[in-house]
């Protein structure tokens, strides 16, 4: 996916007008996730995607990047939603309608690799994205 069609289908799916919002709930997602996520799974991560988003996981120093934060998929929500100044209930609904436009950017066998580094509570997160993959076309 082309940089200008993940904007056009994130808004949609994320239910904001501009690029900015996109924008803002794409950095809140990406900087939480590469808080938790260890080593260079990272930029791997970020090498799948349009190079605006690997510019945003690289705004995170490359000390933070490594370190793999463990926390639980509720903490992941309550980040998102501090990172965007919202309630948390929108930063869960925010961190799921945003997995929906992320997830097929991103190879199946990328996506089941960061899955299995994360505690089996992200499961949610993870599997509509991974079976819609899977359905058949």
């Amino acid at each position: 996916m082309q940089y200008p069609e993940f904007i056009h289908a994130a808004k949609e799916k994320l239910g904001v007008q501009t690029e900015q919002e996109v924008l803002d709930i794409t950095r809140a997602f990406l900087h939480t996730l590469t808080e938790h996520l260890a080593g260079n799974a990272a930029d791997n991560l970020g090498a799948q995607l349009p190079a605006p988003l690997l510019d945003i996981i690289r705004e995170v120093s490359p000390e933070d990047r490594d370190q793999g934060e463990r926390f639980k998929l509720t903490e992941f929500y309550e980040r998102v939603a501090d990172k965007l100044g919202v309630d948390n209930e929108t930063g869960k609904q925010y961190t799921h309608q945003f997995m929906q436009v992320f997830g097929p950017m991103v190879t199946e066998g990328e996506l089941h690799k960061i899955k299995i580094t994360l505690s089996d509570d992200y499961a949610p997160l993870f599997d509509s994205v991974l079976s819609s993959q899977n359905a058949p076309q």
